[in-house]
């Protein structure tokens, strides 16, 4: 018999620090238990290592501003605590995030991954150390709020830190409109990756370097320099038609003239022509940008039928990466 139980999306059960849970076997995972690892005194923020223990520790949450306790036992991972009980929901959100910012703040420089173009295997930049002089912290900007702004003169890129979910779709759209580069780093992979007890001497370290020079927990929102070349990709693509084929019983979609030889006719009149078919070819090819369809008015809702044509920029030379400089 299976049993569920509903679980908030930042609980993370650590086995090995519980030995009073009445469990049989001691396993350690690589997931974090649900307790603030940082608590707020004085407007910064303190780890659980930094502070004295129960009331002493004068540390408020960083969501709700109720008063912590620090709970340094024996037999349990330390962490704070509210004190009158119970838990904030927002609270190891709001800790993950502050520390994060501050982090970027002191570090003054970021790892970023590699940039491709539209289903391109081959980096069109690769993973670079920017550094900034000046950061902003939920400044506005336009019609949005980015959780960080790297300034290195007249260059910026925001940055968005995510702890329980990624950035909304509407945040990421108004981040777009605005032209300028935007990563996001997700926090809660990185922790977990750790491995290490919020009361670990080198979480914080760890923490930081995973912030700064971590790359597999971070990715690209938007990249100015990259729709650039796509745009221009598109400026300069064919749009070749497709055409309808039935023979023996089979439907297909031919696009002739295929600048990659995908498949040439072996008889007929057009013996030793290039084409391709739509679905097997065009639709994973690297250098296809879209398949357009005609569409018919289904229900009050535009609804795709066919296939029309694709745009296409297989005659084009894989495009070089501009100017790609160490700082923002």
């Amino acid at each position: 018999m299976l049993y569920f139980f509903p679980v908030s999306p930042i609980l993370f059960l650590n086995i090995k620090a519980y030995p009073r849970a009445g469990l049989k076997y001691q396993v350690k995972t690589n997931i974090m238990p649900l307790h603030l690892p940082f608590g707020l005194r004085d407007g910064r923020l303190h780890s659980i290592t930094e502070v004295k223990r129960g009331r002493a520790c004068g540390c408020i949450c960083p969501a709700c501003r109720e008063p912590l306790v620090a709970k340094k036992g024996r037999h349990y991972a330390h962490h704070f605590a509210h004190l009158r009980g119970g838990a904030c929901a927002y609270g190891l959100e709001t800790a993950l995030h502050l520390k994060a910012k501050e982090i970027f703040e002191k570090a003054r420089c970021i790892a970023v991954p590699p940039v491709y173009l539209h289903r391109q295997q081959k980096a069109l930049f690769p993973a670079q150390l920017i550094r900034f002089d000046k950061v902003k912290v939920e400044h506005h900007l336009g019609g949005a709020i980015p959780d960080l702004i790297l300034e290195s003169g007249p260059k910026r890129m925001l940055l968005e830190i995510g702890v329980t979910h990624p950035v909304p779709e509407q945040k990421a759209w108004r981040l777009r409109q605005l032209g300028i580069s935007a990563l996001e780093v997700d926090v809660i992979p990185l922790v977990r990756s750790l491995n290490l007890e919020f009361n670990d001497p080198g979480f914080g370290h760890a923490l930081g370097h995973g912030l700064v020079h971590g790359l597999a927990c971070k990715r690209w929102l938007f990249h100015t320099k990259k729709q650039k070349v796509e745009y221009r990709l598109r400026q300069e693509a064919a749009v070749r038609p497709v055409r309808h084929r039935y023979f023996k019983g089979y439907h297909s979609y031919i696009v002739a003239d295929c600048p990659l030889h995908k498949r040439r006719w072996r008889s007929g009149f057009r013996e030793g022509q290039s084409y391709a078919l739509l679905w097997q070819d065009c639709l994973y090819c690297p250098r296809c940008l879209e398949v357009a369809y005609s569409m018919e008015t289904v229900g009050f809702r535009a609804t795709p039928q066919e296939p029309r044509e694709v745009r296409c920029w297989g005659h084009l030379p894989l495009p070089q990466a501009p100017g790609w400089a160490g700082s923002v």
